[in-house]
């Protein structure tokens, strides 16, 4: 590796793309000890400009001023989809790591460039897939991996977002430049049901509009390896103060719900014997564990269930919520994920959760599921 590492203060990083979040994710690294801040480029609002140098932050007007600056080992490209292209490919040629947004890009073919020219350069490509850091995602996890509850079956994510703060012009609405919600937004959740449940194939998809022709809500089912059936509905059809994701997946003996776009909450409702309840508190020690209903002794000899008998004596449930608002819990996790690229940067045998093909492969499924949608609509 070819990374310009000062040892006192870490890897240095440069925003590409000033806008809000751009904004919030600089403010967030700067509280990171191995990440120093040097430059942001295109801050052209006086506000930007501000807290760009509070933040001891060169402001650069442009993009190239950015990629030839020698104290730069990592951009974060915080862009619209559509500029993801240009801005990565100019980054790795520069020998930068890469931090992007999702998605890679709103063009699968440009995405897979991407990632061919990140190993060509040697350089990290990785996406923002920011919630497969979140605690409560790692929670989920341990509590699939005890068994406890037998095979998910099927999973359902409702994603109501607000359009609230979508202005008709905003560049959201133009496919051409978000490759649409599937692309846009859903590669966030394809992303975290691969990590639950191992990779997934699309099967049906279909979009709806609002009464002005936008495109504000889609919906589409996907096959994960484990055999898990998942729904996935998106729409951008709320009020701002309604903005809520809830999911909830759906095992042979119980359910795990998990609220939250920033995933905030897991609740289990299942149905053990005493074995399986130490199981899931071992699982899950950060939840309160209750027996909410005993078993009469017509079940001494098991209770039959898709075909099988299933020795179980109680019914639990296990309440586990984070810490922290919405912002906060944002920013620990995107400092999280900066931090585990930056590890993989410095010691190549570090294990990353978000890798090259994190993004691609989210992506491939969002377009696969794009191109469902628009065959249904033709029928």
């Amino acid at each position: 590796m070819n990374a310009k590492i000062d040892n006192t203060t870490g890897l240095s990083l440069a925003l590409a793309g000033c806008g809000a979040f751009g904004l919030y994710c600089l403010e967030a690294y700067s509280q990171l000890p191995s990440i120093r801040p040097v430059a942001a480029a295109r801050a052209t609002r006086p506000q930007a400009r501000q807290q760009c140098r509070r933040l001891g932050v060169d402001v650069l007007d442009s993009y190239e001023q950015l990629f030839v600056r020698e104290d730069v080992d990592i951009v974060h490209v915080a862009t619209p989809p559509a500029m993801h292209y240009e801005l990565v490919t100019a980054a790795l040629k520069a020998g930068k790591h890469v931090l992007c947004e999702k998605p890679l890009s709103a063009d699968l073919a440009e995405a897979e460039r991407m990632v061919m020219l990140a190993e060509e350069a040697d350089r990290v490509l990785a996406v923002n897939f920011v919630m497969r850091y979140s605690p409560v995602t790692r929670w989920v996890r341990r509590v699939l991996e005890t068994g406890v509850m037998g095979r998910v079956l099927a999973g359902q994510l409702a994603n109501c977002g607000s359009d609230s703060g979508l202005d008709d012009d905003h560049w959201f609405w133009d496919k051409r430049a978000s490759g649409g919600i599937f692309v846009e937004h859903g590669v966030h959740f394809f992303d975290m049901y691969e990590h639950w449940l191992g990779p997934g194939q699309a099967t049906e998809a279909h979009v709806e509009r609002r009464d002005d022709g936008k495109e504000d809500r889609v919906y589409c089912t996907v096959r994960h390896a484990t055999g898990a059936l998942v729904e996935h509905s998106h729409q951008f059809d709320q009020i701002s103060p309604m903005d809520r994701t809830r999911h909830r997946m759906i095992c042979e003996m119980g359910d795990v719900h998990v609220l939250g776009w920033v995933p905030s909450e897991v609740v289990v409702d299942a149905a053990v014997d005493e074995a399986g309840a130490e199981r899931l508190a071992e699982a899950l020690p950060e939840a309160k564990l209750t027996i909410t209903e005993r078993f009469d002794e017509r079940f001494d000899g098991g209770i039959m269930g898709r075909g099988r008998s299933r020795c179980v004596d109680r019914r639990v449930r296990l309440t586990a919520r984070r810490a922290g608002d919405k912002e906060s819990c944002y920013a620990d996790d995107l400092r999280s994920l900066l931090a585990d690229q930056a590890a993989y940067i410095l010691d190549r045998s570090h294990a990353r959760k978000v890798t090259e093909q994190s993004g691609l492969e989210s992506l491939r499924l969002a377009v696969k599921a794009a191109e469902l949608a628009a065959r249904e609509k033709k029928s």
